[in-house]
């Protein structure tokens, strides 16, 4: 198998397989990223699909951590009624933020058996925490990890030593 260099962070992998102008990434993470405009010129993005995408989730998760932030802070005080209620807006925020994440995944152009396993072992926590009736905490948890695993093409970019010059 060729050992070649990832077309979005620079580090180098190897594939089963090389297709003459087909960009090729070493994991979904950089795929992904690799779909996010860079800034203009003057510091502007372009609007395009993935971009939309991207801050919707990001928003959803934004929202899915402070509606169980507040709902913690209701419990404390007392109010378990508005707590339920901000506890059942963060979870089914939570399974949006997950489908949203998950599907990024899949649409990217590199699948591996990790990803898979990421994917699934979040997805347990977050059927555990519906049917187990879990802390949406749990459901948090579980988003942070899997965006955390997606981002890892970011982080490789950032700190790669060859860096590719596409961000």
């Amino acid at each position: 198998m060729p050992r070649i260099q990832c077309s979005y962070c620079g580090l180098p992998f190897t594939v089963r397989k090389v297709e003459p102008g087909r960009a090729v990434f070493c994991c979904s993470g950089c795929a992904l990223a690799s779909r996010l405009p860079a800034p203009g010129a003057g510091g502007e993005f372009p609007i395009t699909p993935a971009l939309v995408v991207a801050l919707g989730t990001g928003f959803a998760f934004f929202n899915e951590a402070f509606f169980w932030g507040l709902a913690q802070a209701l419990a404390r005080d007392h109010h378990a009624v508005q707590a339920l209620l901000l506890t059942r807006v963060s979870a089914g925020l939570g399974v949006l933020v997950w489908g949203l994440l998950a599907g990024g995944m899949w649409r990217s152009a590199v699948r591996h058996w990790t990803d898979a396993l990421v994917a699934g072992a979040t997805l347990t926590i977050i059927a555990g925490a519906l049917v187990l009736e879990l802390s949406a905490g749990c459901m948090l948890t579980a988003n942070i990890i899997l965006g955390l695993w997606l981002a890892r093409g970011w982080g490789k970019q950032k700190f790669a030593r060859n860096k590719s010059g596409t961000v």
